[in-house]
């Protein structure tokens, strides 16, 4: 038999064990650390502007494991320099830890002064307090303009398509960059601005021209890359005297109509790495690490590679 000693010891004992496991259960002895939230704001033109939705799902992977809360703001007007930089110290003033801007124009966003970390979008712009992550466009023009001379050997024309009311700080990065290589390799090249009044079909008007020319066409965005497929989808008479029908972005209604043969070439970025850089690189900034200049890389695509493993996180991602 226990004695009274013995007893009290096993008492004690059961006590000790029970006011152990509240404490640890109540974190009075292993506290985990609190990690702070920070407050990024997203400013960018449109979330319908190039793979949103890619570069969405980026961003909230990246916010799932850095601990923080991302919110998106819109500009009313596309390509308002003042409205943005407006929103920028609006931002600034609301509490905002980090700012990560896609900049309407780059120019004049560059002497842009702020007090708290800016991570800039697709473009060249840095500076003490600001990091970039950048896709040269140029480069990209450069390299769907070599992939038009490999596809069609002979001299022929290239309608560039543009938007000169709409036109963003990419758009001529890009149309400069396949110019300049088409007109070393010999393509007679013709532009058509579309008229943002009567619309990009009405405007264009072109199925002549294409009739009589059997014209390559290169498509300076992926609203008017879609547009002219879609055109060639519901016209097949025009369609099959257009030699060829190039540009950029990987939306879904692009993906659609490459896969329909309707689009030969397009040119795209890893939207969801930009957005998950971006809001890493965010991070990093506020907590003390110096802002970085990342580069990313372009990739062309065709018909038969779109279901390629190597492009599925490009054209496809998943959280």
């Amino acid at each position: 038999m226990i004695g009274k000693h013995g007893k009290l010891l096993i008492f004690l004992y059961i006590v000790f064990l029970i006011i152990l496991f509240l404490m640890c259960s109540t974190d009075l002895i292993i506290r985990e650390p609190e990690r702070e939230i920070y407050q990024i704001a997203v400013i960018i033109e449109d979330v319908r502007s190039d793979n949103y939705s890619n570069f969405r799902k980026g961003m909230d992977q990246a916010a799932m494991e850095f601990n923080v809360d991302v919110r998106f703001i819109t500009l009313y007007e596309k390509l308002d320099v003042e409205q943005q930089m407006e929103l920028m110290d609006r931002e600034q003033q609301d509490g905002a830890d980090a700012l990560i801007v896609v900049p309407a124009d780059e120019e004049q966003i560059n002497g842009k002064q702020m007090t708290i970390p800016v991570i800039f979008l697709r473009s060249g712009l840095g500076g003490a307090s600001m990091g970039s992550i950048i896709v040269d466009y140029e480069n990209m023009g450069e390299q769907l303009a070599g992939k038009i001379s490999e596809d069609i050997k002979e001299n022929s024309t290239v309608l560039l398509l543009t938007n000169p009311a709409k036109q963003s700080d990419m758009d001529r990065m890009f149309i400069n960059g396949a110019e300049t290589a088409l007109s070393a390799d010999g393509y007679s090249i013709q532009t058509i601005k579309i008229n943002d009044e009567d619309g990009i079909l009405a405007s264009l008007d072109i199925l002549e021209v294409w009739k009589n020319r059997n014209a390559v066409i290169l498509a300076e965005n992926q609203e008017i890359l879609t547009a002219m497929a879609g055109v060639m989808a519901d016209d097949p008479e025009a369609a099959a005297h257009v030699r060829g029908l190039y540009g950029r972005g990987n939306t879904m209604p692009i993906l659609n109509y490459m896969d329909r043969g309707y689009i030969d070439g397009i040119c795209v970025t890893d939207d969801f790495s930009i957005g998950y850089l971006s809001v890493r690189e965010a991070v990093q900034a506020l907590e003390g690490y110096d802002s970085s200049y990342i580069v990313m890389d372009s990739y062309y695509i065709e018909k038969e590679e779109l279901r390629e493993p190597v492009y599925e996180k490009v054209l496809f991602p998943i959280e």
